[in-house]
């Protein structure tokens, strides 16, 4: 039987329900504080799997520097280069998820599970926490300036010219200046011959020498040799323009294939797998306000790189968007990671 309450009970009643409520979300937030309470209390190691120097390198200092400010310890960078940078990678998988070790994952290893024997696809959640998005190196079609190209469609017909015979250079096979290329050769119907350096700066050097004709190059690599005039830039393979080199058009405003957009590097913190949603939240809070940073956007611009701030899951969404794009490129084009 319906219990019949009077305008009075109801309201005590109401206000209960109410009062109730309110302390669930305080217990809830207690809950979700304490798992970052005193965080951090010593340093915090970054792992970063490339060699001191390059873009990932310099991004991953300006946003350490910053971030140990605010977290009041110290950030230490420990550079572990090494097999393609799946050795960093190992190293923050397998860390305790307490938050003192945080890594930069860079956009290759999306592909470990095409390049290393029983390796799996890394899943976000399962072999790691995504803490934010944090940079990307967009890559530029860049040609020797003594060549007669200067537009998309004059590269274009000098690709066609030269089909079977354009040489194209990059770090790798598995890099994204070599597939990119792949991608952008096999759209307009063209062969080129592959040729493979020791990073980009030689990678550069050789289109400024004329060893090779093109590359599809991060910024900061060719930007020295675009300032002598002995490198032109012809496109950026973005969905859109960048604060780099703003006038500079992407392929796709010519009607090239955008399957080579944002065939790129670009870079993620991440943290081991297990780390407190309360530690994530609070790493991605500061990481996100020193991205809106003037000067360091400033900064990673002269790093040359553009600024890519994200939540936690849409840095983990985007991850499986990229593994799920390159693999299908490397499927489609046909060709093996093994042993890159």
């Amino acid at each position: 039987m319906s219990e019949i309450l009077s305008p009075s009970q109801k309201k005590k009643r109401l206000a209960g329900l109410l009062r109730g409520a309110a302390c669930a979300v305080v217990v809830a937030c207690l809950g979700l504080n304490a798992g970052a309470a005193g965080y951090p209390d010593r340093p915090v190691r970054l792992v970063v799997n490339v060699q001191p120097g390059g873009a990932t390198d310099t991004a991953a200092r300006i946003v350490g520097q910053k971030l140990s400010e605010r977290l009041g310890q110290p950030i230490l960078i420990d550079n572990r280069p090494g097999a393609g940078t799946r050795l960093g990678t190992d190293m923050v998988i397998k860390a305790k998820p307490d938050g003192y070790t945080l890594g930069v994952f860079y956009g290759v290893s999306t592909m470990f599970h095409l390049m290393f024997d029983n390796q799996a696809p890394l899943e976000p959640g399962k072999d790691f926490e995504a803490v934010s998005l944090f940079a990307r190196a967009p890559s530029f079609l860049a040609v020797n300036a003594a060549l007669p190209v200067k537009t998309v469609p004059e590269f274009v017909a000098y690709a066609r010219s030269k089909n079977g015979a354009i040489s194209y250079g990059h770090s790798g096979e598995a890099s994204a200046p070599s597939l990119a290329a792949k991608v952008l050769l096999k759209s307009i119907g063209v062969q080129g011959i592959s040729v493979a350096y020791k990073g980009n700066g030689p990678t550069a050097v050789a289109i400024a020498s004329g060893e090779i004709d093109f590359s599809l190059v991060d910024f900061a690599s060719v930007q020295p040799l675009v300032q002598r005039g002995v490198v032109r830039l012809i496109a950026i393979t973005e969905p859109k323009r960048s604060a780099l080199a703003p006038a500079v058009p992407t392929t796709g405003e010519f009607g090239i294939t955008r399957e080579v957009d944002g065939v790129t590097p670009w870079f993620l913190l991440a943290a081991p797998a297990g780390t407190s949603a309360a530690t994530v939240a609070l790493l991605n809070k500061h990481v996100v306000e020193i991205l809106g940073m003037p000067d360091v956007q400033q900064r990673l611009r002269v790093a040359g790189v553009d600024v890519e701030a994200s939540t936690p899951a849409q840095a983990a969404a985007y991850f499986v968007a990229q593994r799920n794009k390159m693999t299908a490129i490397v499927r489609d084009l046909g060709v093996s990671l093994k042993g890159q």
